[in-house]
């Protein structure tokens, strides 16, 4: 596997938020956390990239234990995270957005401005932009082609199309298939059940901090009870 997450157990002071989180992603494969908001989804991400620090369990990337390390040594070791709210930085143009990390990631050289540009149309004529005067569609795009230019060995996006208007998310999912194709390998949440089951080839469950379902699209369709039972649709 690439990624492996054993026993995961994270908190926030004295408030623990994950509880023997387990999960993998194998290489070119396309893997969903699931959950209702507050669940932990976020956290571990977080937890997993080094953003928030984890108290016990095993965090392994390519065989290598990193769970401990800061959040900078694990990016440059091939993690790429488009995270929830985007965090682009709003006072650089859109091209020094993409080529501020470019190359940092440890991955094959698969992105390039000129492919993330082809696969983003809407960027090229916003170069020059501010990344605050952005609409949330091609802050969103932004940050994607930003992940990608560090050509990552996993790319992980937390809410991958939340807040975007329809015609906008329909782009976005189109974009990731054609990311999937290339060989990436993606770690994903998101809420779009339909989109979803399209894409990733095995999904997780959080509920308050544990994983409590695993399975692949079609075991998680023909079961609504447990989509209502965890998920509200």
């Amino acid at each position: 596997m690439l990624l492996e997450v054993t026993g995961l157990e994270t908190r926030y002071g004295l408030s623990q938020a994950l509880y023997g989180v387990e999960f993998a992603v194998g290489a070119s494969e396309v893997v969903s956390l699931l959950g209702r908001n507050g669940m932990g989804k976020t956290t571990t991400i977080h937890s997993v990239m080094g953003v928030v620090p984890s108290f016990a369990g095993s965090v392994r990337f390519e065989g290598r234990e990193i769970r401990g390390w800061p959040s900078f040594r694990v990016a440059r070791l091939g993690l790429g995270l488009v995270p929830e709210g985007r965090q682009i930085f709003p006072n650089l143009t859109v091209r020094e957005n993409l080529v501020a990390t470019a190359g940092a990631g440890a991955g094959e050289r698969r992105w390039t401005l000129e492919n993330v540009l082809e696969m983003f149309p809407e960027l090229v004529a916003r170069m020059d932009i501010m990344g605050n005067l952005l609409s949330g569609g091609e802050q969103q795009m932004l940050a994607i082609g930003r992940a990608l230019l560090t050509n990552p060995t996993l790319l992980i996006l937390d809410e991958a199309t939340e807040g975007l208007a329809p015609l906008i998310r329909d782009k976005i999912w189109a974009c990731l298939h054609r990311i999937k194709q290339s060989g990436q390998s993606i770690l994903v949440v998101d809420k779009n059940i339909r989109d979803l089951v399209k894409i990733a080839d095995r999904h997780y469950i959080l509920e308050k901090g544990r994983i409590v379902w695993s399975g692949d699209g079609e075991a998680l369709t023909a079961n609504r009870r447990e989509l209502d039972r965890y998920l509200g649709v």
